[in-house]
C-alpha cells in the first residue's frame, strides 16, 4: 500500500484504509505516527500496542499485507552466532520464497556472541540502514574460515535483508536490567546473563530494550510469543500439553519457544481433564497422552492446520542456539500461512566451535556441554 504525502492525519486515524481484520481486531490499538516523506514517498508508522519493538517498519508492512506469507520462525538463539548463521544460510538456500523471518525472543544469554547475534537480527530487521555490510562480513568470518563459504553466507544474508522482525524473551530482558516479575534465574543462567550485560554494546542494549513481548498477525490468525500469550511477561514454561487451555490461546495458531524443545499441540473446546492432542511430544507426560489418544508415540513433524473446526494450535519452534531435546542441531519452524502447513526443521552446524567460544569467554562449562549434547 502506497501512502502519499497529501494524506491527512485525521483520515489516517479513521483506519478505513486498513483491512477489516485489523480495523476490528480488539487486540490492536492502531496508532498513527511519524508520517515522514522521503525521496518523494511517504513512510507510514502503524504500531499496535502489543507490538512496539524494533520491527516497526516491517511489522507495519506485515499487518497490512493482504496475501498469505511464507514464514520462518526461530527462537532462543542465546548468543550462538554459529547456529544462527547456519540456520539463515540454509533458509536462504533451501526454503524458496521466504517472506518473513520471525524471531520469538532470547537472542542473547548463554552463548559467547551476544553482540554478533543482535547485529545479525538487527540486519534482518533494518538492513544496511542500521548495520553496515562490513559488520556482517566480519561476523561471517568468525564462523567460516573458508572464503567461498563466507561469500555464500553473505549472499544468503543479502536475500534475507529487511525480512526480519523480533520480539524479546526473558534473557533479553534480564540482560538489560529488566528481570522477570514471576521467576528467578538459576545460578548458571544468572552468571551468563550478567556476563552478557557486561559486554553488550549500547546500540544492542537499546535494540533489546525496544523489543515487544508478542506480535499478532490478525489477517492470518496467528501470533508469536516467547512463552504464553495470556501472560507473556510471566515466561511460563509450556513443558507439556497440560500447561495451556483452549481459552488461554487467543489465535488459531500460537508459535513460541522458551523450553528449547520442539513440540506441537491441538486444543479443542471439549470439557475434559486435558483438552489437547499431542502432535510433537515435549516430555513423558506428552508421550503418555499420545499413547492414550493414539496408541502411538510417533512424532508428526509436518502437519496442516485444520480449518473450520475451531481448533487452536500451540507450536514450540525449539531453539536455534541451545536445543534441549537431545538433538544438538539448531531448530526452526516453517509456517506457510496460505497452505496452513507447519514443518519442523533441524540444521547441523559447528557445535565444537560454538562450545569453544563459550569456554574461551570463561562462561560455565555446563553451557558448552549443552551446545555439544543438546541437553
Amino acid at each position: 500500500m502506497t501512502f502519499l504525502p497529501g494524506l491527512s492525519k485525521s483520515f489516517l486515524k479513521k483506519k478505513q484504509w486498513l483491512p477489516s481484520s485489523v480495523q476490528h481486531d480488539d487486540l490492536f490499538d492502531i496508532r498513527i505516527s511519524n508520517l515522514v516523506a522521503a525521496r518523494g514517498r511517504a513512510r507510514k508508522s502503524v504500531v499496535p500496542n502489543v507490538f512496539t519493538g524494533p520491527g516497526h517498519r516491517l511489522a507495519n508492512h506485515l499487518l497490512l499485507q493482504e496475501k498469505p506469507m511464507k514464514n520462518i520462525i526461530i527462537s532462543d538463539i542465546h548468543g550462538n552466532a554459529d547456529a544462527l548463521l547456519a540456520v539463515l544460510k540454509e533458509v536462504a538456500e533451501k526454503e524458496e520464497g521466504v517472506d518473513r523471518i520471525l524471531v520469538a525472543g532470547d537472542i542473547v544469554g548463554y552463548g559467547a556472541s551476544p553482540n554478533e547475534c543482535c547485529d545479525i537480527v538487527r540486519y534482518l530487521v533494518y538492513g544496511r540502514r542500521k548495520v553496515a555490510l562490513e559488520r556482517i562480513e566480519s561476523i561471517a568470518a568468525l564462523s567460516y574460515s573458508d572464503a567461498s563459504q563466507q561469500e555464500l553466507l553473505l549472499k544468503a544474508l543479502l536475500l534475507l535483508e529487511n525480512k526480519g522482525t523480533s520480539i524479546g524473551g526473558n534473557h533479553d530482558r534480564e540482560a538489560i536490567g529488566e528481570p522477570s516479575l514471576t521467576s528467578e534465574m538459576n545460578p548458571v543462567a544468572k552468571t551468563a546473563v550478567d556476563w552478557t550485560a557486561g559486554v553488550l554494546s549500547k546500540e544492542n542494549v537499546k535494540f533489546l530494550r525496544r523489543l515487544s513481548l508478542r506480535m499478532k498477525f490478525g489477517k492470518e490468525d496467528f501470533e508469536v510469543v516467547h512463552s504464553t500469550p495470556s501472560y507473556p511477561r510471566g515466561y511460563e514454561y509450556v513443558k507439556n500439553a497440560g500447561v495451556l487451555k483452549y481459552n488461554s490461546l487467543w489465535s488459531q495458531l500460537t508459535l513460541g519457544g522458551h523450553t528449547h524443545r520442539p513440540s506441537a499441540y491441538i486444543y479443542t473446546k471439549e470439557i475434559r481433564t486435558v483438552n489437547a492432542s499431542v502432535l510433537m511430544p515435549c516430555d513423558s507426560y506428552d508421550m503418555r497422552l499420545m499413547l492414550i489418544e493414539k496408541q502411538s508415540t510417533n512424532k508428526v513433524e509436518s502437519f496442516a492446520i485444520e480449518q473450520g473446526k475451531g481448533w487452536k494450535y500451540y507450536v514450540n519452534v525449539g531453539s536455534v542456539g541451545q536445543p534441549r531435546d537431545g538433538n544438538p542441531q539448531a531448530s526452526y519452524v516453517l509456517f506457510d500461512s496460505q497452505s496452513k502447513q507447519i514443518t519442523f526443521k533441524r540444521v547441523a552446524y559447528n557445535t565444537e566451535a560454538a562450545s569453544g567460544k563459550i569456554l574461551a569467554a570463561k562462561l560455565p562449562n555446563e553451557l558448552s556441554q549443552r551446545v555439544l549434547k543438546g541437553v
